[in-house]
């Protein structure tokens, strides 16, 4: 008798566990609430690549929202926060409109919790208004 067949079925099984333990987990979300004053909702999925996760910003506010910077936190099963990252959303936000955001999974989350944590409101008469208490840290350029 072979043992070919037995090293085959053994070969596919440490494959499809491989390929199991490195898929990113599924799930998706909305975190209502937590975003600075209200005025923005943001929601996240995973990616359309492997290991990213996606999501959009909403303007809730009457005014049009610039330079939006979003904290993006892990959180494993356990709810223990496993890491984070800083974004910035697409584009500027119309009131009342969304945007999209893009990242890198966190390794070992399997949620994430979403906040916007820097913006600048622009008036219809062009004027800029910045919450900056929002955020500990100056915010990079904008890319």
């Amino acid at each position: 008798m072979s043992h070919q067949p037995r090293l085959v079925m053994r070969f596919t099984m440490l494959v499809l566990a491989l390929l199991a333990s490195l898929a990113p987990a599924a799930g998706w979300g909305q975190d209502h609430g937590e975003s600075r004053n209200n005025w923005f909702r943001v929601s996240w999925q995973p990616g359309a690549l492997p290991s990213t996760i996606e999501g959009d910003v909403a303007n809730t506010s009457p005014f049009r929202a610039i330079d939006v910077r979003l904290q993006i936190e892990g959180v494993d099963g356990g709810n223990h926060r496993t890491g984070e990252r800083l974004v910035w959303a697409s584009d500027d936000i119309a009131p009342g409109g969304r945007t999209s955001y893009f990242a890198e999974a966190i390794p070992g989350a399997v949620h994430y919790r979403v906040t916007v944590v820097s913006f600048e409101l622009v008036s219809e008469d062009g004027a800029v208004a910045a919450d900056e208490a929002a955020t500990s840290e100056p915010a990079p350029p904008a890319p």
